[in-house]
């Protein structure tokens, strides 16, 4: 797995994530709850670079997850569309309750996905510095999860 396939994937998570849970607020009336999706849509940018800044790092050292089958079967996998689908195809096929709560939907999805790709990268590391990061990034992402299924239930009580 190349520091490219990483980056890649990173920004996918990331830059999706900041474009969607800012593009959610135009569709939310609340505004504690545009505060909370404008605190999400930031963070995801402040993970994309510290990611950027782990592979900057990294040069052409090996850190322990270049050969990981598990980590390939997942970019392979998972990464092949979109982590977060555009808001406004959301939107145009439900009413507003409806399509932010498949919204919600969605972004728990893509945060479980994101919080495994750190989690498989930290898992595989071998460098502590490194190893370390990838673990508070993991654990930002399962924050975010945790953070989005509450907001979810306040849209749809009997899920999430």
């Amino acid at each position: 797995i190349s520091n490219e396939d990483l980056l890649k994937a990173s920004i996918q998570i990331e830059r999706e994530g900041k474009i969607f849970y800012s593009e959610l607020c135009n569709f939310i009336d609340d505004s504690t709850t545009k505060e909370f999706l404008t605190v999400m849509s930031n963070e995801e940018a402040m993970h994309e670079e510290q990611f950027k800044k782990i592979l900057d790092d990294k040069s052409e050292q090996t850190y322990g997850w270049e050969n990981q089958q598990n980590l390939r079967e997942l970019l392979d996998n998972k990464f092949k569309t979109d982590i977060f689908p555009p808001i406004n195809e959301i939107m145009e096929r439900s009413s507003k309750l409806q399509g932010v709560e498949q919204a919600l939907g969605f972004a728990i999805e893509a945060e479980k996905v994101s919080a495994e790709f750190y989690g498989l990268l930290g898992d595989a590391c071998d460098e502590i510095n490194v190893k370390t990061q990838l673990v508070q990034l993991e654990k930002h992402k399962n924050e975010h999860l945790d953070r989005v299924k509450l907001l979810s239930k306040s849209y749809a009580p009997n899920s999430a």
